[in-house]
């Protein structure tokens, strides 16, 4: 009886401390920086998103969406993780404004932010 007791109690802490709160889409925080920076058309750019507001034992995966008007066809870049960030590389050819959609795939869950970034010619 009483080691059943201990197991149980055993499960019950095991459980507790594996349990993470579920992740607030609202509290996650995306900084993103360019190598170089600025970025310069006709190079290849290191992009790099820092992600804050997730625990760092939460698997996720990122992609970069990258736009220079809406009507560009979408094109996932997929990143590979660094620690709490997540990279891409990839060659703009054209000067000017582009928009950076951050997308982060937490399990069901799907967060985009949106970023600018300005292509140096």
């Amino acid at each position: 009886m009483l080691t059943v007791l201990l197991s149980l109690l055993l499960a019950a802490v095991m459980t507790a401390c594996s349990s993470e709160r579920p992740v607030d889409p609202s509290e996650v925080e995306v900084t993103l920086t360019t190598e170089p920076s600025p970025p310069k058309a006709n190079a290849v750019i290191k992009f790099t998103a820092t992600v804050g507001g997730v625990p760092e034992s939460t698997k996720a995966t990122l992609a970069f969406d990258i736009r220079k008007s809406e009507n560009d066809t979408l094109s996932y870049l997929n990143a590979k993780p660094e620690g709490n960030a997540y990279s891409a590389e990839k060659e703009l050819k054209e000067p000017g404004t582009y928009t950076v959609y951050v997308h982060l795939y937490i399990g069901d869950l799907h967060i985009i932010k949106k970023k600018k970034i300005e292509v140096a010619s």
